[in-house]
């Protein structure tokens, strides 16, 4: 994973009032589509974050490939293809 061949994605955040109406989905998604002349999508999850956990690797598809710590926090590296598709 370099500059040349990855972007960082997030962070997103969902107004509790329209949670669960695929609007996460739609945003992950649409990032993806828009920044296909990357293969590989990056982003990072604080571990005191099981929600958005969740939605990443349930709805989004993504891979924990490793954590790392900063700043007293440990946050998990997830990383997937831009040629992924909704399921």
């Amino acid at each position: 994973m370099s500059v040349e061949n990855s972007y960082q994605y997030g962070p997103v955040c969902v107004h509790e009032s329209v949670r669960g109406q695929g609007v996460f989905e739609e945003v992950f998604f649409k990032s993806l589509e828009s920044m296909d002349r990357f293969p590989i999508m990056a982003t990072f999850i604080n571990t005191v974050n099981p929600r958005s956990y969740a939605a990443h690797t349930k709805k989004a598809g993504m891979e924990e490939i490793g954590k790392f710590e900063f700043n007293g926090n440990i946050y998990y590296f997830m990383a997937i293809g831009t040629d992924h598709k909704r399921k």
